[in-house]
């Protein structure tokens, strides 16, 4: 049986703890029982391994931002997923400086709140862009605050960003985005206590011969439910990152003219026959008047019918589909 501390002990041994003297471990695991503490209030997280939907999710809105900020400005815009960490909010916020273009919005049905930081400088370059400045030369608004104009054209890249976080997340988990305020000062654009752990995306935005980023912040609490989605390996290129892809083919086969042959019926002759053909003879194709008549696409056949007329024109009507076979 272990030994038991006497009251003035216990009395001496918190002291100690409270004064800091006596530094206690609470990841090292007990010798003899092989046991190491837990605490289950601490938001100690570790993301296990990568996420490969959440990278699929990333690449896509970047794709998509990447044409709608573009034809905002009007100009050539590359947009790429640089990094995806997981960190402490409180140190997250340490690492912003002011005043900054921070944005907080709510990713429906998720829990919590997002933040979204556009970069000063990058601010300065839309500004610039958009009231036919050329970028070559890099504004800065460090030690002021934003303009009125700033703050407005910021904010209407932001709504942008946001419809587009809401296509990119479609296929993988539904989602409605809802742009809630802005902020300059970090401290005010607290979603979370600071030793909470958050997801920090990162992606470059190259604006011609100026370049900034935009990161978006979410809770690792929002996504946490819903963490099976984000590693499961069968979402993959296949079904996500070609989602756009196939719905743009598709459309356009969809559009595609083709050719569609009736064709009255098929028979053998010999060459010597064909040669000796005149105007006037009969070639026997072999089908019965009332047969229908095969109906083939580009080569293939599709379908069987009747022959009419429909509004004047002659016209097939349908009465078989062929189904392929395997």
């Amino acid at each position: 049986m272990g030994q038991v501390l006497s009251e003035g002990e216990v009395d001496a041994l918190l002291k100690g703890v409270g004064d800091g003297e006596v530094n206690v471990e609470t990841d090292q695991v007990d010798e003899l029982t092989g046991v190491s503490e837990y605490d289950l209030t601490s938001q100690e997280k570790i993301i296990a391994g990568r996420l490969p939907t959440l990278d699929i999710i990333n690449q896509m809105f970047s794709r998509l931002f990447r044409q709608s900020f573009g034809g905002m400005l009007r100009k050539a815009v590359e947009v790429n997923a640089v990094s995806t960490d997981t960190v402490k909010f409180g140190e997250f916020l340490r690492s912003l400086p002011a005043p900054n273009s921070l944005h907080i919005f709510r990713m429906e049905p998720l829990r919590g709140h997002g933040l979204m930081v556009i970069e000063t400088k990058l601010v300065s370059s839309i500004v610039d862009t958009l009231f036919g400045g050329t970028t070559e030369k890099e504004l800065t608004i460090a030690g002021r605050h934003f303009s009125g104009i700033e703050l407005r054209l910021t904010r209407n890249v932001v709504l942008n960003a946001l419809a587009d976080l809401e296509k990119a997340w479609k296929p993988v988990h539904p989602v409605t985005t809802n742009y809630i305020r802005s902020e300059v000062n970090p401290q005010f654009a607290a979603i979370v206590p600071p030793t909470d752990i958050v997801l920090v995306i990162v992606f470059e935005v190259d604006l011609e011969s100026t370049s900034g980023s935009i990161t978006i912040v979410m809770p690792y609490a929002a996504i946490e439910p819903i963490m099976s989605k984000l590693k499961a390996q069968f979402q993959s290129e296949e079904q996500e990152v070609d989602h756009v892809w196939v719905d743009r083919v598709r459309t356009e086969m969809l559009q595609t003219e083709v050719e569609v042959v009736a064709e009255l019926g098929t028979t053998e002759i010999t060459s010597g026959k064909l040669i000796n053909l005149k105007v006037g003879d009969t070639v026997m194709l072999g089908n019965d008047i009332s047969d229908p008549l095969l109906i083939k696409v580009e080569g293939m056949p599709k379908v069987k019918g009747f022959p009419g007329v429909s509004r004047g024109l002659k016209a097939i009507q349908v009465t078989q589909i062929i189904k392929r076979e395997g």
